[in-house]
C-alpha cells in the first residue's frame, strides 16, 4: 500500500536506489542479471574508498599540510576508474547507457572543482569523457547545483560549521 509507505523514511544512497529501482520496474537502473548487479555493486565499494580524498586533500591544504602523497593516490585511483571503462569499452560504468553506478559516483565528481580535485583528471580521458556525458544526463542537468554553489557550501564545511541547506 503506498499510502503508508509515504511516511516511511528509506536513507543511505544504495539502499533508496534500490527501492526505487522495485518501486519504478519500468526505469530500471539496476542491472536485471544477478551478476552484473554484484559488479556494480563491487564498483560501489571500491569506489567508496575514493570517496575520503575528496575531502582528506582540501581539509589538509586548509590545514598547510603536505597532500603530494593523497594527490598522488587519488591519481591513481582516477586512473583506475579510466582504466575500467577502458577495459570495458562502453560509455558508461555500467554499458552503454547510464546505470545506478554512474549516478551513485557522480555527485563527487559534480563536486572536482569545489574540492579542489579537477586537475587529477587530466591524464584520463575516458573518465574526462564519461563527466562530459554525465552532464548531457537529463536527471543529472536538473539535480545538480553549479560550482559556485558547491564551493560556497564546502567553504562553510572547511569552516568547521557545514550550511547543510545551502541552496536549497
Amino acid at each position: 500500500n503506498m499510502s503508508a509507505e509515504k511516511c516511511l523514511v528509506i536513507y543511505e544512497s544504495p539502499i533508496t536506489c534500490e527501492y526505487l529501482d522495485e518501486v519504478y520496474p519500468e526505469k530500471k537502473l539496476l542491472p536485471s542479471s544477478p551478476f552484473a548487479k554484484a559488479q556494480q555493486k563491487m564498483m560501489l565499494e571500491h569506489f567508496s574508498k575514493v570517496i575520503p580524498y575528496f575531502y582528506k586533500i582540501p581539509m589538509d591544504k586548509k590545514k598547510g599540510e603536505d597532500v603530494s602523497g593523497l594527490e598522488a593516490e587519488l591519481k591513481e585511483k582516477f586512473a583506475k576508474l579510466n582504466e575500467d571503462l577502458v577495459n570495458k569499452k562502453t560509455k558508461f560504468f555500467g554499458g552503454d547507457s547510464i546505470t545506478m553506478i554512474d549516478y551513485m559516483m557522480w555527485p563527487w565528481f559534480e563536486r572536482v572543482e569545489a574540492y579542489q580535485v579537477k586537475q587529477f583528471l587530466d591524464g584520463t580521458p575516458e573518465l574526462k569523457k564519461w563527466t562530459e556525458l554525465m552532464l548531457q544526463d537529463s536527471a543529472v542537468k536538473a539535480l545538480m547545483f553549479s560550482p559556485d554553489a558547491h564551493k560556497a557550501f564546502f567553504k562553510t564545511f572547511l569552516d568547521g560549521n557545514p550550511d547543510f541547506d545551502y541552496g536549497l
